[in-house]
């Protein structure tokens, strides 16, 4: 298998089409290895990791790299999975996090090893023009380029070629609804309130996400409607691409911190007793305890935490530090709701609109109550976090309860 995991016993298994990306020739006989595979050891994991991204059983091959990561034994080694881990996210459709782990790759490989920079820096450029950033994509794939003609590889020279020659076809089209509906030449903008990976203003009109979040938001959107929660207007979807119309409102997370604290932490409460008030039974979405820290484990060891976030009184802490508290200190009970799953001031508009709903799912209260308390206090006060708890109800604050879910946080 070379860096960038083709097999090579038994004769090809996959070909590249025309976006440069691994297609299975075969995909029975590549189901059949999967299936067959007994993974024990770095590169058998890695190797079945590889294979079920062929197959588009992303989270399979997910697990089988992590594993591969905890494995590893060389800082080679290491880039090399981090950039098929980059494959797994771009294939799924997340290019936020496949830029973030090439872009890794990429230095790590600069300053201790070069025997596989070639890759991490064809990745990284291939990823780029996919996004339709074609300077740099091109600058990268000329240095890979360079870097492969001095080490005289035919088949990955070759390579690299194919991806110089078809650059301008790269970036992926918008789907049809989609691009009929913002035109030609629409306006782009990602300097906004709120701005966070992913997500663009076009037009000044709307609101455009893609990939698996843009899904998971898409279908809960669609179950919380007529739930009497307001939400954005869903004006397209297609594929992994969803649109969504601009509430011409601020949240409330850019209100004056002297303005009004206590208004806005009663709309806080009110907004989340009325969805923590929707029955469990009918939410078909989990985001229990077994399902986050599976979750806060895989952004652990694949390097996704950003520890400059972390709350003060965890600054110094690692993430693996953390991710062992929360499973030391797991609750022995969840007191489950429907639950937003990252219930800030931010993801609330005035008008009691509620914005970014991907990650909603049945799990504890305190999941949404200590984010909201740790942000209202921050931001507005503590005149907010009374004027919360007495709009929201139902409970009597639960300190150790807050501190878990509020550590909890710092892995996402």
């Amino acid at each position: 298998m070379s860096a960038t995991g083709q097999v090579d016993q038994g004769g090809p298994l996959y070909r590249f089409d025309e976006r440069r990306r691994m297609i299975p020739l075969d995909p029975e006989r590549l189901a059949a290895r999967v299936v067959d595979a007994h993974p024990v050891d770095f590169a058998s994991f890695r190797q079945t990791g590889i294979e079920l991204m062929l197959l588009g059983r992303y989270d399979e091959a997910l697990d089988h790299l992590d594993r591969a990561l905890e494995l590893v034994d060389t800082e080679q080694r290491r880039i090399t999975v981090w950039i098929n881990l980059g494959d797994v996210y771009r294939y799924r459709g997340d290019a936020v996090t496949a830029e973030r782990l090439y872009r890794r790759a990429v230095e790590h490989a600069r300053a201790s090893a070069s025997e596989v920079l070639s890759f991490a820096v064809q990745h990284l450029g291939k990823a780029l023009a996919e996004r339709n950033q074609l300077r740099e994509a091109h600058t990268l794939l000329v240095e890979a380029m360079e870097l492969r003609a001095a080490e005289g590889d035919s088949e990955e020279i070759e390579s690299t070629r194919a991806a110089l020659d078809t650059l301008g076809e790269l970036p992926i089209p918008l789907p049809p609804t989609v691009a009929s509906l913002l035109g030609e030449a629409p306006t782009w903008s990602d300097d906004h309130e709120g701005m966070s990976g992913g997500v663009v203003l076009v037009d000044g009109a709307y609101w455009l996400k893609r990939g698996p979040k843009a899904v998971a938001e898409h279908e809960r959107l669609n179950w919380l409607r007529d739930r009497g929660i307001r939400l954005p207007e869903v004006v397209a979807f297609e594929d992994d691409v969803l649109v969504l119309a601009d509430a011409g409102a601020p949240s409330l997370a850019a209100r004056d911190s002297s303005e009004e604290p206590a208004a806005i932490g009663t709309v806080m409460g009110s907004i989340l007793r009325r969805l923590h008030g929707i029955p469990i039974d009918e939410c078909p979405f989990d985001g229990r305890l077994d399902v986050v820290l599976g979750q806060a484990r895989r952004q652990v060891i694949e390097g996704l935490v950003y520890t400059d976030d972390f709350d003060d009184d965890n600054k110094g802490s690692s993430p693996a530090d953390l991710l062992a508290r929360l499973l030391a200190e797991r609750p022995d009970h969840e007191d489950l709701v429907v639950a937003h799953g990252d219930f800030t001031p931010a993801n609330v508009l005035d008008g009691e609109i509620l914005l970014d709903v991907a990650a909603l799912g049945v799990a504890d209260r305190y999941r949404d109550v200590a984010i909201a308390v740790r942000d209202l206090r921050e931001d507005f006060g503590e005149a907010a976090v009374a004027a919360f708890f007495a709009a929201y109800g139902a409970i009597e604050p639960d300190p150790r309860r807050l501190a878990y879910y509020r550590l909890l946080d710092e892995l996402f």
